[in-house]
């Protein structure tokens, strides 16, 4: 199932528990496709006018001149002005990360990376649901982004272990003296076993990272 269908479902339940006057979701609208967006093409370099530089060096080109990337994505990837305040066309970018084409996969993966400064409310519950399973059900195929530097960086790479951890802070409550992380952390090794040297130290430096994130939430979740 789609991750936008299950967190419009959740938002719906929540909606409804909570007695919050809501506008009703047109059925046909839940399930949003990435596919399904138009993006105008003409806009493919950074502020200025000048080439946007990940633009060039990871191959992302033919995402900008596809008329079926979203503009939001666009327009998040390029920093310009972006917003999460539509919930279908957000959380439509969460299914990217598993999308059937797995070139585009990369790209999306940056884009997704990029919502976390502005994640709250629903997206940030969906981004942490999402964040946490792809990265434990594609372990190989998140840590090998990180194979190049001037795509993804150790910043990204700590990005992403607050997404992991939106979920945990969650998931994990009424646990938080078992060692969920440390288990977490098992598993992606045990994952990326036939990963290669760069990869292993890769996601060693990640289970150090989200080692850290875990002690300063307990420390403040008070």
């Amino acid at each position: 199932m789609k991750w936008t269908t299950i967190i419009l479902i959740l938002f719906g339940l929540t909606a409804c528990n909570n007695r919050t006057d809501k506008s009703v979701v047109d059925e046909k609208a839940k399930t949003v496709y990435i596919d399904s967006f138009y993006i105008d093409s003409n806009e493919i370099n950074g502020a200025g006018g000048q080439p946007y530089k990940e633009f060039h060096d990871c191959n992302f080109d033919n995402f900008f001149t596809n008329k079926k990337t979203p503009k939001l994505a666009k327009d998040i990837y390029l920093d310009n002005d972006w917003n999460l305040s539509n919930d279908i066309e957000a959380l439509a970018l969460l299914d990217s990360l598993t999308a059937k084409n797995k070139t585009s996969r990369p790209f999306y993966f940056k884009v997704v990376t990029k919502t976390y400064k502005k994640s709250d409310g629903y997206f940030a519950e969906g981004l942490g649901l999402a964040g946490k399973e792809y990265v434990e059900n594609n372990t190989k195929e998140f840590i090998s982004n990180f194979d190049n530097k001037d795509c993804f960086t150790d910043n990204d790479l700590t990005t992403w272990a607050k997404i992991v951890i939106l979920e945990f802070s969650i998931s994990g409550e009424g646990e938080y003296d078992k060692p969920i992380i440390d288990d977490y952390i098992k598993k992606l090794k045990s994952n990326c076993k036939e990963c290669s040297p760069t990869q292993k130290e890769n996601i060693n430096k990640f289970g150090l990272i989200l080692k850290n994130e875990w002690k300063d939430f307990l420390k403040h979740k008070d």
